[in-house]
């Protein structure tokens, strides 16, 4: 793997009817999972790879097709060893998920309009001659807070920045061609 990895846990079991491998590691400071399930029937099996969130829940990484090893693994049957089996394809999902994990996030480059249109609203907000300076605890908090930060150039030259809706909501899905269902609500924050 590119990334060195803790071993966590480990899970196997087989039946007449399935047999079952899961591998806990952690990758670069991240819970990964390798879960993998060979049944008798294709639509009874699968092989992915995921990465435990902040709110606790398993988002899937990686995914190995059934049609790259279904057919290569023994059928069912209580005497198949599972970890021998679905190890290896458990370690080869684990690699790919530490390959996503170890990649560096995608940079955004800010076209010059919108470089032009930011450098706008600050002005419009603190002056033209203002200056700025966001600590890491308050982007945070913005984060965390309020809808996703949406931004639409429109056709006649202006920019809208908003984070008053939701993902859902017609006036984000049309980029502001249509108004908001007023079904956008957010709790507001305290800053404590």
């Amino acid at each position: 793997m590119t990334a060195s990895t803790i071993e966590r846990d480990q899970d196997a079991g087989a039946t007449s009817t399935r047999y079952h491998y899961t591998r806990v590691v952690e990758i670069a400071g991240r819970t990964v999972r390798a879960r993998l399930e060979r049944g008798v029937y294709l639509n009874h099996s699968g092989a992915v790879a995921e990465v435990l969130t902040d709110q606790a829940d398993w988002s899937t990484l990686a995914a190995d097709d059934l049609n790259n090893w279904w057919h290569d693994t023994p059928p069912p049957s209580v005497d198949v060893d599972a970890a021998a089996v679905l190890g290896p394809l458990a370690e080869r999902l684990l690699h790919r998920a530490a390959e996503i994990l170890a990649a560096p996030p995608p940079t955004v480059t800010l076209s010059p309009h919108l470089y032009r249109a930011v450098s706008a609203l600050l002005a419009a907000s603190s002056g033209y001659n203002a200056e700025c300076r966001i600590d890491p605890n308050d982007i945070t908090w913005a984060t965390d807070n309020g809808g996703t930060l949406h931004i639409f150039e429109h056709p006649d030259g202006s920019v809208t920045f908003t984070k008053a809706h939701r993902d859902e909501c017609p006036f984000v899905a049309t980029k502001g061609g249509q108004d908001c269902d007023d079904e956008c609500h957010f709790d507001l924050p305290s800053r404590i």
